[in-house]
């Protein structure tokens, strides 16, 4: 096997094309059956084979159309299931419309049922993120209203100075308020968030199995 040496320009260019959808090496190996296959099993839209064709040009390499068809047409038998619909909907992977009548009527059946997993969670998710950011702010606001506090203990302080200081601490601990309910609130969406996801788990177990 002839050794490839890539100059500095090569190298950043192969950097550069992180985002090719093959590398050279498989471009110049040439198993079209594979690649079409994997595709099918991911679930690709027949326009990957244009993506794989852009990748392997500047290898002079250009794909073989019938093995990689028929290939992904097999491996879309692996993906266009009730149960594979329900792992992208749940995963939140969009559909590209590549299943064929009459699998795609079960396989959108099953991505319609993890959507809604896939909501829950986010919510569930969402609510979780909403709480900790309302304590990590009530928090702070709390040790900022101490620390003025502690400054209004300054016998030398004027009237001025100590009416400033009284109105930084009242501004401070409405903050505390608004940020401890925005906390309660996000603590009641967590209840309903997991309760919606324990419902929808309950539901869909004996269909898909737990997760």
């Amino acid at each position: 096997m002839r050794l490839i040496v890539l100059t500095p320009v090569a190298a950043v260019a192969l950097l550069l094309s992180g985002c090719a959808t093959m590398s050279q090496e498989d471009c110049l190996r040439g198993d079209w059956a594979a690649v079409g296959f994997k595709d099918g099993e991911d679930g690709r839209p027949q326009s990957r084979l244009d993506d794989h064709a852009k990748a392997c040009a500047k290898s002079g390499v250009a794909p073989d159309p019938a093995p990689y068809f028929r290939a992904r047409a097999q491996g879309l038998r692996l993906y266009c299931t009730q149960e594979r619909g329900f792992r992208e909907g749940r995963e939140g992977d969009d559909y590209a419309g590549v299943c064929p009548q009459p699998d795609e009527r079960g396989f959108l059946v099953g991505y319609a049922d993890g959507k809604l997993v896939h909501e829950a969670e986010a919510r569930l998710s969402q609510a979780r993120s909403d709480l900790d950011s309302a304590d990590r702010r009530a928090e702070k606001r709390d040790r900022e209203a101490r620390g003025v506090e502690d400054e209004l203990r300054n016998p030398q302080l004027n009237e001025e100075q100590k009416r400033e200081l009284r109105d930084r601490l009242n501004r401070l601990r409405s903050e505390r308020r608004q940020a401890t309910e925005d906390g309660r609130r996000a603590d009641w969406a967590i209840r309903d968030a997991q309760r919606d996801v324990e419902d929808l788990e309950h539901r869909f177990r004996p269909r898909y199995g737990g997760w």
